[in-house]
């Protein structure tokens, strides 16, 4: 009778999911995790309408009233005991953006680090890491690494096959000036190389970058900000509060301050720094490659929050990939000059300055950018975005609509010599507003990913209900063969300890005692 069951149900399902699959073939899905200071973690998920995703907008932002992303709520309850500052998810294990088997970690002052299965949306357990300090960054720099970073200066490196710490590396409290007084020497943020072999960190009251040695667990350098810097780039405390590897990790990196960015080369030479315009604090930054316009290269882009509530798109216009094109005259008058070239010589262009339509244009916390799943639409990004208010908004962006023109000179004063380059950029249609969701929490952090149809969810479907039914019935008729389910769970745990394959930082035989 079991057998019988077991040949009829998956026809049902089929004949369902046959009725359903007619509407999210013509939609594109998504979920949200958000943080927020009310202790609360919220999971959302965003289906868009293919009329945002084919480009029918216009202008930099559309102000259309009609929303074109709907919003389902996956979960919400309350993870810490304090509010959450921090969360990431490991990156997927196939390779393809499934979710079967990616984790999500949260962080707050309680000093503790919860985790979560993404895709059935079970509670893991909980980390402590043995500084028993506040932590302030997550990053799984890999699907079996773990990274956190805490007030102490320490920054952990645990293992996700079984949660063990493979090594706990500290950054030196900096040394008080006379009539300073120290607020701690915190880790404020560690990036990771793609190699996994270097990671680069910055700290709190610290005017330094450290790098470290993934491969012995050890520093490998340090390297003190130039005076060169101007101090409007870097603000009154002079800190790096974001690091980031630039786009492959062959560029270079970049550090954010309090009101600028800073670009360096992979000689931690200072090759360009650059502000917003209006000057605004930074809150987040981040890097893509992408090609701007039909049949051209990957330029290099850079992402700025601001705290008057502006997403700001620069290019990387010094960059190989990204230069634009230079009248031949630039060229003859650098030849002229014996072939130097300044250190600096990275000037970003300003290509979009995404704003809301609505008056609520408060500082944005937080933002994450996920690329189209259709290899048909490899130019379109969406870009998720969480101000203090507690609104999240959802915007499609299709770099393809971005038009670059060449290098013209403009008058920066009454003489002619004082003039400086401007490139004509177009970027009509470029960003559409999807949809808007009021949390009513004051959102500290968000990161996104991908979703399945087939995972858990905050309400069971009747049908899911009676598929684990007969699939009880199905494993009691099949326990008299308990020599031959054996083997297979022998044969998927051989199958999972081969998918843990430990990063290229650190191994078994390099942990730190």
């Amino acid at each position: 009778m079991g057998q019988k069951r077991k040949r009829d149900a998956p026809v049902a399902v089929a004949d369902n999911l046959s009725k359903l699959s007619l509407k999210p073939a013509t939609t594109t899905s998504f979920q949200i995790i958000a943080g927020s200071y009310d202790r609360v973690l919220h999971g959302l998920r965003v289906t868009v309408s293919p009329s945002v995703t084919t480009g029918t907008g216009t202008g930099t932002v559309i102000g259309d009233s009609t929303e074109t992303a709907s919003f389902t709520p996956l979960f919400l309850f309350t993870a810490h005991a304090s509010s959450i500052r921090c969360l990431a998810v490991s990156p997927p294990s196939d390779g393809n953006g499934s979710t079967s088997k990616r984790i999500l970690a949260t962080s707050s002052p309680d000093t503790k680090i919860n985790l979560y299965h993404l895709h059935t949306r079970t509670n893991l357990g909980t980390l402590a890491p043995p500084s028993a300090s506040p932590t302030t960054s997550l990053v799984f720099p890999s699907k079996s690494t773990l990274i956190s970073t805490d007030e102490a200066g320490y920054i952990h490196i645990f293992k996700t096959r079984d949660w063990s710490l493979l090594s706990s590396l500290h950054c030196p409290t900096p040394k008080p000036k006379p009539g300073q007084i120290l607020t701690g020497g915190g880790v404020n943020s560690i990036a990771v190389h793609p190699s996994g072999k270097l990671a680069l960190s910055v700290s709190r009251d610290e005017k330094t970058v450290r790098m470290w040695n993934l491969m012995t667990g050890r520093k490998a350098g340090i390297l003190v900000f130039p005076k060169s810097i101007p101090r409007l780039v870097t603000g009154v405390s002079g800190e790096g509060l974001k690091v980031v590897w630039r786009p492959g990790g062959k560029e270079g990196y970049a550090v954010m301050f309090e009101r600028g960015v800073v670009l360096f080369g992979v000689d931690s030479v200072v090759h360009g720094s650059f502000t917003t315009t209006p000057v605004s604090k930074l809150h987040q930054v981040k890097f893509l490659e992408v090609s701007l316009g039909e049949g051209r290269e990957e330029q290099e882009l850079c992402v700025l929050a601001t705290e008057d509530g502006r997403v700001v798109i620069y290019l990387i216009s010094g960059s190989d990939k990204g230069k634009p094109a230079v009248e031949e005259e630039d060229e003859e008058k650098v030849k002229a000059k014996g072939g130097e070239e300044k250190s600096e010589d990275i000037k970003p262009v300003l290509l979009a300055s995404i704003t809301p339509t609505t008056p609520d244009k408060t500082r944005i916390k937080d933002f994450d950018i996920l690329p189209h799943p259709s290899t048909a639409q490899k130019s379109k990004y969406f870009l998720t975005t969480a101000n203090s208010e507690g609104i999240i908004r959802v915007y499609c962006l299709d770099f393809a609509q971005i038009q670059i023109g060449a290098t013209k000179k403009q008058k920066t004063g009454e003489s002619e010599a004082e003039t400086e380059a401007v490139i004509d950029v177009k970027a009509e249609g470029f960003a559409v507003i999807a949809g808007e969701y009021d949390t009513n929490r004051r959102i500290t952090c968000l990161t996104t990913a991908e979703v399945e149809d087939s995972a858990a969810g905050i309400v069971k479907d009747v049908n899911d209900e009676e598929e684990e039914e007969e699939e009880v019935e199905d494993d009691d008729s099949g326990s008299d063969s308990g020599s031959g389910s054996e083997e297979d769970e022998d044969e998927d745990e051989e199958e999972e300890e081969d998918e843990g394959e430990e990063w290229g930082g650190l191994g078994e035989d390099e942990e730190m005692k």
